[in-house]
């Protein structure tokens, strides 16, 4: 049922992708050669498709098209198609030339491949997608009419290929009883609720936390009963669509049910192998460049070297590293280490701005690093020891850790995994910088810490490698 709409959707359009992409490659291989060639290319392009195909899906991935929420036929859909399609141009004609067994480097023959793909895909996609708004969708009576019921009805509506639609609500008497809701039928309890799924042909009842709880509404679902229409926890649904935990809706039982002893061993031990193969492939290219960037630090704040004992914050700014205990897994503090991309000392200017508007805090060598963010590559160094994996929560500072304790409910669940260098709050929000947006934040991390897989965690690594790609640093 609606548990399992969007893994179902996925699955077929992944299987419509590979069918799409494989018919692109037998039409450019009819036009390149003007029509059947010989059995011998045939074989070839055969050979080239068990590797092309699921490497364009990687492609795919990485920009974002098998995102629900971008499921929809509007300029910004196809911008990202344009973008996957000459990605995997630019990484095919690298395994071309990486691979002589392909034969396939002709420029040509890669263009009219790639022209194929992005043609085939691009109807591919503008059909599902236009299947998917105007497919019957499933008509929702809210019953409990809180901020974050309003908010997720008005995305549903926003977005119809998400398969939902609010068909009216009823209100307990709240205070949030009164926003403009244009369109839709607002009820207030007592009433009939079974006379009100009849009038709106709901499919399904969506219970608000408060409203599960009210034995008003326990005594009018009675009435639904003999209807069959399924009830889902209001907490469960929006971490469906919205793909974070409400925290400001849960309680201790949901930690109890979904997180404490929720121990994986053998993912665990997958995810360690993975962290410390792609560190060690990271650390050998980190280790090549680190003289050069020594010397770029050094040569850049000759200052600092001199008088490192005065301008130095504490004992963690050092010449060329920077350290700064950060809280782990289980509360553990350790040291997370950074290429030095400020000056020294710069915690305490951390308020001053120069006059001219530039930031006294930056060198000339720092801004490089911090855009190219090569000024993280020493926390492999962090991976390595076990104090950090590549993905998980971002560690904070303990005295962050302190104030957001005090401020946000459970915030510290947050260390019941390894914390990582990017995470699902990362990919997913637009600044996760600011202390301002740590609730949110934590949203994402109790749903990558409730949903954690192997499959979860190299699709974080794939939107990484494209958000380092798209950003110009912080």
């Amino acid at each position: 049922m609606t548990a399992a709409r969007f893994p179902k959707n996925r699955i077929i359009l992944v299987a419509g992708d590979i069918l799409t992409a494989s018919l692109a490659l037998a039409a450019a291989l009819f036009v390149r050669h003007g029509g059947t060639p010989e059995p011998g290319i045939i074989a070839l392009y055969r050979f080239a498709a068990l590797f092309l195909v699921p490497l364009w899906l990687v492609g795919f991935v990485i920009f974002g098209l098998y995102d629900p929420h971008k499921s929809k036929n509007e300029p910004r859909f196809f911008e990202r198609l344009t973008k996957a399609v000459l990605f995997d141009a630019a990484v095919t004609m690298l395994l071309f030339y990486l691979i002589p067994e392909f034969r396939l480097r002709p420029i040509v023959t890669l263009i009219i491949i790639f022209v194929a793909l992005w043609t085939a895909v691009a109807l591919w996609r503008t059909l599902w997608n236009a299947m998917l708004a105007r497919r019957n969708r499933e008509r929702i009576l809210f019953i409990g009419l809180t901020p974050e019921v309003i908010a997720v009805g008005r995305s549903l509506l926003a977005n119809p290929q998400l398969g939902f639609l609010p068909a009216a609500y009823c209100s307990l008497g709240e205070a949030a009883a009164t926003p403009t809701l244009p369109g839709l039928s607002v009820y207030r309890l007592p009433t009939d609720i079974a006379a009100i799924a009849k009038r709106h042909e709901i499919d399904v009842l969506i219970l608000s936390d408060v409203a599960r709880r009210n034995n008003a509404v326990a005594e009018a679902l009675f009435a639904v009963a003999p209807l069959g229409l399924p009830v889902i926890e209001f907490n469960r649904f929006y971490e469906q669509v919205e793909r974070k935990v409400p925290v400001g809706l849960i309680g201790e039982a949901w930690f109890i049910e979904n997180l404490i002893g929720s121990r994986r061993p053998r993912y665990e031990f997958a995810k360690r192998i993975l962290d410390l193969t792609i560190a060690v492939l990271l650390g050998a290219v980190a280790l090549m460049l680190f003289p050069f960037i020594a010397l770029a630090i050094v040569l850049s704040t000759p200052k600092d070297i001199y008088s490192r004992r005065e301008r130095r914050a504490r004992s963690g700014d050092g010449i060329i590293f920077f350290r700064q205990p950060r809280v782990g897994k289980g509360g553990a503090v350790f040291n997370f280490i950074k290429f030095r991309s400020q000056v020294l000392g710069a915690e305490q200017m951390a308020s001053e701005k120069g006059s001219s508007g530039a930031d006294p805090r930056a060198y000339r060598a720092g801004t490089f690093l911090r855009k190219t963010y090569l000024d993280e590559l020493p926390q492999l160094g962090n991976v390595i020891r076990g104090e950090m994996s590549f993905v998980g929560p971002r560690p904070e500072r303990p005295k962050f850790v302190a104030e957001l304790e005090r401020s946000i409910p459970f915030y510290r669940m947050r260390e019941l995994v390894l914390p990582g260098i990017t995470g699902w709050a990362q990919i997913n929000m637009e600044n996760d910088a600011s202390v301002s947006d740590a609730p949110e934040k934590l949203q994402y991390d109790l749903y990558y810490i409730k949903n954690r897989s192997l499959f979860l965690d190299i699709a974080i690594l794939l939107k990484t490698a494209l958000h380092l790609l798209q950003r110009s640093g912080r």
